[in-house]
């Protein structure tokens, strides 16, 4: 008697790095944003720290860009510093990571955008970036280019983030739990970085609705097997469908009620006819 299992094809899962893999996921991706997302929590929170402990220089550094009206020039420069170490703290931890990477870009952004705006005009300014800002000296020399290129590529490096978030150490992977669409757990496996673990070596194919056709399958063969061992008929028919096809579904209930009937029909047939013989 054929298996009811023997038939049915093991699927085998995809190696790592295979190209079924979101790009995101991959384990080398996943190295560099989290090295993106350290670097630029060190970034401001550097930055933050050393505005936070010079209110004036910042109030000085805001004003110097000739920007902002005089009304928001002291909130500006008073929240700044309290708005990057807030930034570099969630980023450390790996909390909102894609929301913290784009905070990062636009406030790279209007750096960028105010720096362009200085050297455009003429002023001779100190961005104040990483040290109290303001009016430079009288032929002091100034470093709009070199800062220039420091925040576009700090601003790439946020994109890069933004698009890429799934990296490692981070809290994110831990509250959110597995990404959406994947199933739920089976018994013996573990979640971690890389997917459902399964320590019995099965896929996870949807094998909830094959197993429950495979019990009926198995519960149908061994009714068979007694109906023929008893009377000595074999149906063909049940028996190819046992040994090689799916019967279809919704179809389990009537098929037993067949088999009730042709037990009944069997048992008639054998019984011999006229009155049992006397045995004494």
């Amino acid at each position: 008697m054929t298996s009811p299992h023997a038939h049915a094809p093991t699927p085998t899962a995809a190696p790592a790095g295979s190209p079924g893999r979101p790009f995101g996921e991959r384990p080398w991706v996943r190295v560099v944003s989290t090295l993106l997302r350290l670097g630029l929590a060190v970034l401001w929170l550097v930055a933050g720290a050393l505005k936070i402990g010079d209110a004036a220089g910042m109030v000085r550094s805001v004003r110097a860009f000739r920007i902002l009206p005089e009304s928001l020039v002291h909130p500006v420069a008073y929240a700044v510093p309290f708005v990057e170490i807030a930034l570099g703290v969630l980023l450390l931890l790996g909390l909102a990571v894609r929301v913290c990477a784009l905070l990062s870009a636009l406030l790279l952004a209007a750096y960028i955008a105010a720096i362009a705006a200085a050297a455009a005009r003429g002023l001779r300014i100190e961005c104040g970036c990483f040290s109290s800002g303001g009016d430079l000296a009288k032929g002091a020399p100034t470093h709009y280019t070199s800062e220039l290129v420091r925040d576009s590529l700090l601003l790439v490096a946020s994109g890069l983030l933004a698009r890429w978030p799934s990296g490692y150490l981070a809290l994110d992977r831990l509250l959110d739990g597995p990404p959406a669409g994947r199933r739920p757990a089976r018994a013996g496996e573990t979640w971690d970085d890389d997917g459902w673990d399964d320590d019995s070596g099965d896929d996870d194919s949807g094998d909830d609705e094959a197993w429950g056709d495979d019990e009926i399958r198995g519960e149908d063969t061994e009714t068979d097997t007694h109906v023929d061992t008893g009377t000595g008929r074999h149906d063909g028919a049940r028996g190819g469908a046992r040994d090689g096809g799916d019967p279809p579904r919704g179809q389990g209930t009537s098929r037993r009620a067949e088999r009730q009937t042709e037990r009944q029909t069997d048992s008639g047939r054998s019984r011999p006819a006229g009155p049992r013989p006397d045995r004494r």
